[in-house]
């Protein structure tokens, strides 16, 4: 079901930070760049990740900078739009809005 795409992206992302697990970053490069996974649902995936850090922190203490990095892969990779950032308190913002 493409519309919980997104739940893929939360999940391979927590494990990619929890395993440091880089296989599955390729496994989400080869989606996206099917088409399986897009822009929206990757937006999402990372904002459903935002979410949980303050929780993830608990096992992977340097999440945020795990996070953070991910997020600017995401970006160059084309994943996510430049706009996209997130504040320590995990509160989205795109486009200027949060």
């Amino acid at each position: 079901m493409p519309f919980f795409n997104h739940e893929v992206v939360k999940k391979a992302l927590v494990a990619i930070m929890e395993k440091k697990n880089e296989r599955l970053w390729i496994l989400l490069e080869e989606c996206f760049g099917s088409g399986l996974i897009t822009m929206n649902q990757t937006t999402k995936g990372f904002g459903r990740v935002a979410e949980s850090l303050e929780d993830l922190a608990l096992d992977v203490p340097d999440v945020q900078k795990q996070y953070t990095r991910y997020i600017e892969r995401a970006k160059n990779a084309g994943w996510l739009d430049s706009s996209f950032s997130f504040s320590k308190s995990g509160r989205i913002t795109e486009n200027g809005t949060g």
